[in-house]
């Protein structure tokens, strides 16, 4: 369930974290979620934070509960896409993996959606952990922001994923024009 959505990251509401974040861990994420505004590529974050039952939400494999997510468009041509995703979520009752990721928009037979091109992953389980973490994941997609490609088809060809070219040569006229939205 939708908790917030802001423009800042600090004026998200952040619940039900599985363990104490202090006023220093948070205004480290913070500063951390700033620096993403400022590295002069002219796009900004879209966060969101996730409200969830008091007790933690059991975990299962692959499957991740999240907490906070922020993305980064890139690219959307219409047709296709490129993101950059830093996500928080569940890893265990008491810890949280932080991811940062880049995605690319899906032109496989089945629909996926998308696909995870390049992604990093640290677990955190305490205040101080999930600051360092949060701040290393905002550090790769500044570093992916500084240093492209900013060109969804790069990043699809880079992981061998077939590109919409490919897709509709396979379809009959009238198949579907591009992937599920974002």
């Amino acid at each position: 369930m939708l908790l917030s959505r802001a423009a800042r990251f600090a004026d998200l509401r952040i619940e039900g974290l599985p363990f104490h974040l202090d006023d220093s861990a948070h205004d480290r994420m913070c500063a951390a979620a700033d620096a993403l505004r400022t590295t002069g590529s002219g796009v900004e974050p879209a966060w969101e934070s996730y409200a969830h039952e008091h007790a933690p939400p059991p975990t299962t494999a692959g499957v991740r509960t999240l907490v906070l997510s922020a993305t980064v468009s890139l690219a959307d041509t219409g047709e296709d896409w490129l993101e950059l995703a830093l996500t928080l979520a569940f890893d265990a009752p008491s810890l949280l993996e932080v991811a940062a990721a880049v995605e690319v928009a899906c032109w496989c037979p089945d629909d996926h959606n998308m696909h995870t091109v390049e992604r990093r992953e640290w677990v955190a389980g305490s205040g101080p952990a999930l600051a360092r973490s949060f701040t290393a994941a905002t550090g790769e997609i500044t570093r992916w922001l500084a240093t492209g490609p900013h060109d969804p088809h790069r990043w699809r060809d880079g992981a061998g994923l077939p590109g919409p070219a490919t897709w509709k040569a396979a379809h009959v006229p009238g198949s579907r024009p591009r992937p599920s939205d974002p």
